[in-house]
Protein backbone atom coordinates (compact mmCIF):
# COMPACT_ATOMS: atom_id res chain seq x y z
CA UNK A 1 0.00 0.00 0.00
CA UNK A 2 1.34 3.93 -0.57
CA UNK A 3 -0.09 7.46 0.16
CA UNK A 4 -2.18 6.55 3.39
CA UNK A 5 -1.11 9.65 4.53
CA UNK A 6 -2.84 12.26 3.12
CA UNK A 7 -3.27 16.20 3.78
CA UNK A 8 -3.98 19.77 1.96
CA UNK A 9 -1.15 22.52 2.07
CA UNK A 10 -0.01 25.43 0.09
CA UNK A 11 1.41 24.17 -3.44
CA UNK A 12 5.15 24.04 -4.35
CA UNK A 13 6.18 23.55 -0.34
CA UNK A 14 8.36 21.05 1.04
CA UNK A 15 6.20 18.71 3.45
CA UNK A 16 6.46 15.96 5.67
CA UNK A 17 4.75 14.26 8.20
CA UNK A 18 5.43 13.44 12.05
CA UNK A 19 3.96 10.15 13.29
CA UNK A 20 3.14 9.01 17.02
CA UNK A 21 1.78 5.73 18.44
CA UNK A 22 -1.09 7.11 20.65
CA UNK A 23 -0.80 4.26 23.29
CA UNK A 24 2.58 5.11 23.97
CA UNK A 25 2.94 8.34 22.87
CA UNK A 26 6.73 7.34 20.99
CA UNK A 27 7.44 8.90 17.30
CA UNK A 28 8.18 6.70 14.67
CA UNK A 29 12.10 7.22 13.78
CA UNK A 30 13.92 5.84 10.17
CA UNK A 31 17.32 5.72 12.11
CA UNK A 32 16.87 2.33 12.66
CA UNK A 33 17.19 1.61 9.18
CA UNK A 34 14.58 2.08 6.10
CA UNK A 35 11.82 0.41 7.76
CA UNK A 36 12.55 2.48 11.04
CA UNK A 37 10.68 1.36 14.51
CA UNK A 38 8.85 3.41 17.47
CA UNK A 39 11.46 5.22 19.61
CA UNK A 40 11.14 8.14 22.56
CA UNK A 41 11.12 11.32 21.91
CA UNK A 42 14.61 12.83 21.59
CA UNK A 43 15.13 16.65 20.62
CA UNK A 44 18.15 15.48 19.05
CA UNK A 45 16.55 13.14 16.70
CA UNK A 46 13.89 15.43 15.20
CA UNK A 47 15.70 14.93 11.02
CA UNK A 48 15.02 10.68 11.89
CA UNK A 49 10.99 11.36 12.52
CA UNK A 50 10.55 13.13 9.36
CA UNK A 51 8.64 11.07 6.81
CA UNK A 52 8.89 12.95 3.20
CA UNK A 53 5.41 13.68 1.66
CA UNK A 54 5.39 15.10 -1.59
CA UNK A 55 2.34 16.78 -3.40
CA UNK A 56 0.40 15.18 -6.38
CA UNK A 57 1.30 17.84 -9.35
CA UNK A 58 0.30 21.47 -7.90
CA UNK A 59 -3.04 20.42 -6.69
CA UNK A 60 -1.80 21.55 -2.85
CA UNK A 61 -2.28 18.07 -1.88
CA UNK A 62 0.45 15.97 -0.38
CA UNK A 63 0.76 12.22 0.20
CA UNK A 64 3.09 10.10 2.17
CA UNK A 65 3.63 6.30 2.79
CA UNK A 66 2.87 5.12 6.29
CA UNK A 67 5.52 3.02 7.75
CA UNK A 68 4.67 -0.74 6.76
CA UNK A 69 6.30 -2.34 9.91
CA UNK A 70 4.24 -0.49 12.14
CA UNK A 71 2.32 -2.40 14.35
CA UNK A 72 -1.86 -2.50 14.19
CA UNK A 73 -2.90 0.54 16.25
CA UNK A 74 -4.11 4.24 16.20
CA UNK A 75 -1.58 6.90 15.29
CA UNK A 76 -1.23 10.69 15.42
CA UNK A 77 -0.09 12.34 12.39
CA UNK A 78 1.13 15.62 12.22
CA UNK A 79 2.18 17.56 8.83
CA UNK A 80 4.97 19.67 8.60
CA UNK A 81 6.62 22.49 6.35
CA UNK A 82 9.87 22.64 6.39
CA UNK A 83 10.92 26.47 5.94
CA UNK A 84 15.08 25.30 5.71
CA UNK A 85 17.51 22.68 4.55
CA UNK A 86 16.84 20.47 6.68
CA UNK A 87 13.76 19.47 9.37
CA UNK A 88 12.81 21.72 12.51
CA UNK A 89 10.77 21.20 15.55
CA UNK A 90 10.21 24.77 14.59
CA UNK A 91 8.94 24.28 11.64
CA UNK A 92 5.18 25.02 10.77
CA UNK A 93 2.15 22.61 11.70
CA UNK A 94 -0.09 22.34 8.22
CA UNK A 95 -2.39 19.61 9.04
CA UNK A 96 -3.01 16.88 11.82
CA UNK A 97 -5.07 13.98 11.93
CA UNK A 98 -5.37 10.02 12.80
CA UNK A 99 -4.65 6.78 10.87
CA UNK A 100 -6.18 4.31 12.20
CA UNK A 101 -3.39 1.21 11.00
CA UNK A 102 -4.61 -2.72 10.75
CA UNK A 103 -0.82 -3.88 10.07
CA UNK A 104 -0.84 -4.00 6.14
CA UNK A 105 -3.31 -0.94 5.64
CA UNK A 106 -5.80 1.68 6.82
CA UNK A 107 -9.09 0.07 7.49
CA UNK A 108 -12.30 1.97 6.94
CA UNK A 109 -15.04 2.47 9.32
CA UNK A 110 -16.51 -0.27 7.06
CA UNK A 111 -14.46 -3.08 8.26
CA UNK A 112 -15.66 -2.52 11.81
CA UNK A 113 -18.94 -3.09 13.86
CA UNK A 114 -21.75 -0.10 12.77
CA UNK A 115 -26.10 -0.80 13.26
CA UNK A 116 -25.19 -3.60 15.18
CA UNK A 117 -23.41 -5.55 13.19
CA UNK A 118 -19.84 -7.74 13.57
CA UNK A 119 -17.08 -6.47 11.31
CA UNK A 120 -14.63 -8.74 10.03
CA UNK A 121 -11.38 -6.96 10.79
CA UNK A 122 -8.87 -8.56 12.45
CA UNK A 123 -11.08 -10.68 12.58
CA UNK A 124 -14.26 -10.92 14.47
CA UNK A 125 -15.20 -15.02 14.45
CA UNK A 126 -18.09 -16.71 14.50
CA UNK A 127 -19.81 -14.13 12.10
CA UNK A 128 -22.26 -15.59 9.82
CA UNK A 129 -21.06 -17.27 6.56
CA UNK A 130 -17.24 -16.62 7.80
CA UNK A 131 -15.48 -19.86 7.71
CA UNK A 132 -13.00 -19.91 11.12
CA UNK A 133 -10.22 -22.37 11.09
CA UNK A 134 -9.26 -23.86 14.63
CA UNK A 135 -12.38 -24.42 16.08
CA UNK A 136 -10.95 -25.20 19.33
CA UNK A 137 -12.94 -27.46 22.27
CA UNK A 138 -12.39 -29.44 25.45
CA UNK A 139 -13.58 -32.80 25.98
CA UNK A 140 -13.55 -34.71 29.47
CA UNK A 141 -14.49 -38.36 30.46
CA UNK A 142 -17.45 -39.55 31.25
CA UNK A 143 -16.30 -41.63 34.22
CA UNK A 144 -15.56 -38.71 36.26
CA UNK A 145 -16.54 -35.46 34.29
CA UNK A 146 -13.80 -33.87 34.55
CA UNK A 147 -10.19 -35.47 33.50
CA UNK A 148 -9.31 -34.76 30.02
CA UNK A 149 -10.04 -37.03 27.75
CA UNK A 150 -7.10 -37.95 25.22
CA UNK A 151 -6.84 -40.29 22.28
CA UNK A 152 -10.19 -39.97 21.25
CA UNK A 153 -11.87 -40.42 17.94
CA UNK A 154 -13.96 -37.51 17.76
CA UNK A 155 -17.46 -37.30 15.59
CA UNK A 156 -19.20 -33.75 15.31
CA UNK A 157 -22.62 -32.69 14.03
CA UNK A 158 -24.34 -29.19 13.21
CA UNK A 159 -27.83 -27.54 13.16
CA UNK A 160 -28.43 -24.26 11.46
CA UNK A 161 -31.05 -22.17 12.04
CA UNK A 162 -33.35 -25.41 14.33
CA UNK A 163 -32.88 -27.99 11.45
CA UNK A 164 -31.83 -31.16 11.81
CA UNK A 165 -28.66 -32.12 12.77
CA UNK A 166 -25.99 -33.26 10.17
CA UNK A 167 -22.39 -33.67 9.48
CA UNK A 168 -19.89 -31.23 9.59
CA UNK A 169 -18.30 -30.24 6.12
CA UNK A 170 -14.78 -30.53 7.21
CA UNK A 171 -15.56 -33.38 9.53
CA UNK A 172 -11.68 -33.78 10.51
CA UNK A 173 -10.75 -33.57 13.98
CA UNK A 174 -7.22 -32.68 15.23
CA UNK A 175 -5.98 -33.40 18.75
CA UNK A 176 -4.01 -30.83 20.69
CA UNK A 177 -3.52 -31.79 23.59
CA UNK A 178 -4.39 -31.83 27.27
CA UNK A 179 -8.35 -32.83 25.98
CA UNK A 180 -8.47 -29.92 23.57
CA UNK A 181 -9.41 -30.88 20.29
CA UNK A 182 -9.82 -28.80 17.11
CA UNK A 183 -11.42 -28.52 14.06
CA UNK A 184 -12.52 -26.06 10.84
CA UNK A 185 -15.91 -24.91 10.65
CA UNK A 186 -16.84 -23.81 7.18
CA UNK A 187 -18.43 -20.34 5.33
CA UNK A 188 -21.18 -23.44 4.56
CA UNK A 189 -21.62 -24.39 8.28
CA UNK A 190 -22.03 -20.72 9.66
CA UNK A 191 -24.11 -19.26 6.62
CA UNK A 192 -26.92 -19.09 9.33
CA UNK A 193 -28.21 -16.96 12.19
CA UNK A 194 -28.21 -20.29 14.77
CA UNK A 195 -25.98 -22.99 14.65
CA UNK A 196 -26.12 -25.89 17.18
CA UNK A 197 -23.08 -27.87 17.34
CA UNK A 198 -22.34 -31.45 19.60
CA UNK A 199 -19.26 -33.20 19.66
CA UNK A 200 -18.71 -36.56 21.09
CA UNK A 201 -15.73 -39.02 21.25
CA UNK A 202 -14.68 -42.68 21.84
CA UNK A 203 -11.34 -43.56 23.37
CA UNK A 204 -9.26 -45.86 21.09
CA UNK A 205 -8.08 -47.74 24.41
CA UNK A 206 -11.74 -48.11 25.54
CA UNK A 207 -13.57 -45.18 27.41
CA UNK A 208 -16.18 -42.13 26.49
CA UNK A 209 -16.04 -38.36 26.61
CA UNK A 210 -19.01 -36.33 27.47
CA UNK A 211 -20.59 -34.87 24.72
CA UNK A 212 -19.69 -31.23 24.20
CA UNK A 213 -22.14 -29.01 23.28
CA UNK A 214 -22.20 -25.28 21.87
CA UNK A 215 -25.37 -23.06 20.64
CA UNK A 216 -24.09 -19.74 18.34
CA UNK A 217 -25.86 -16.62 17.69
CA UNK A 218 -24.01 -15.90 14.27
CA UNK A 219 -24.21 -12.12 13.20
CA UNK A 220 -24.32 -10.63 9.84
CA UNK A 221 -20.73 -8.80 8.86
CA UNK A 222 -21.07 -5.76 7.75
CA UNK A 223 -21.99 -5.58 3.85
CA UNK A 224 -24.03 -8.73 3.72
Amino acid sequence: MANEIQFSHATGKTAYSVIRDQRSGFVWSLSGGSSGALEGFTSGNWRNYAISATEQGVSSYYTANFPVAAAPGIYSVLGKEQAGANPLQTDASVANGDIHWGGSTVFPLSDVATSGQLGTFNPIRLARGIAVSGFMFKLVSSADHFSAFTSGVVSGQIARDGGSFGALQSGVFTERGLGWYRTDLTSGDLLATTVALTFSANGISGGSADQRDFFLVLQRTSGQ
